[in-house]
């Protein structure tokens, strides 16, 4: 596991000695990130989304079978983040190109990344995305691309600050809801 830097506190110490680790996930973790999947997706989008819409996409996406396929798909890996046993988040990478006219060799794209509400802004989404690039690095990778909602401004902020850049949209459906995600790239 990779440790990553201290989870710190509302008061900006540092909490209980607490660190973020980042694992790759197992088979065995499929519910895990069945749960954990549905329960970050609602908590960050719930407010936009009509109740039928999330609840459409939740079951689409979100269930231990369904998982457990994207986990023994080639070129999908699973990182989850964790602190003082709980999990605090996760990440989902796959090989394969933006939908946008940008090439790359080795491209990888972060598919989901999220973590839990409680735990934003307290050190798991850096821990998380310098696990991420680490992995892309280490597989050779010249380019890490994702997805982000264009309304969600928390996220698009974070992703500039590891130097995310605008190369591209693409849509993303959520129930029948058809919106607008910006595709963001950078080097690993």
């Amino acid at each position: 596991m990779r440790r990553g830097p201290p989870v710190r506190g509302t008061d900006g110490g540092v909490t209980a000695s607490a660190l973020v680790e980042v694992r790759f996930a197992v088979a065995a973790d499929a519910s895990l990130l069945a749960s954990l999947g549905a329960e970050t997706f609602a908590e960050t989008y719930a407010a936009d989304n009509t109740p039928e819409d999330l609840q459409e996409y939740l079951a689409r996406h979100f269930a231990p079978q369904i998982q457990a396929r994207e986990l023994s798909e080639p070129g999908t890996r699973f990182l989850i983040a964790e602190v003082g046993g709980e999990s605090a988040g996760f990440a989902r990478l796959r090989d394969g190109p933006p939908p946008s006219a940008h090439r790359a060799a080795h491209p990888v794209e972060i598919v989901q990344f999220y973590a839990r509400a409680r735990w934003i802004g307290r050190g798991v989404g850096g821990a998380l995305m310098d696990r991420c690039l680490a992995v892309a690095r280490e597989g050779g990778s010249d380019l890490v691309w994702l997805g982000v909602w264009e309304r969600n401004a928390r996220a698009r902020a974070f992703y500039a600050k590891w130097g995310f850049r605008e190369i591209g949209t693409k849509t993303f459906t959520v129930g029948s809801d058809v919106q607008d995600d910006l595709v963001l790239a950078r080097a690993p």
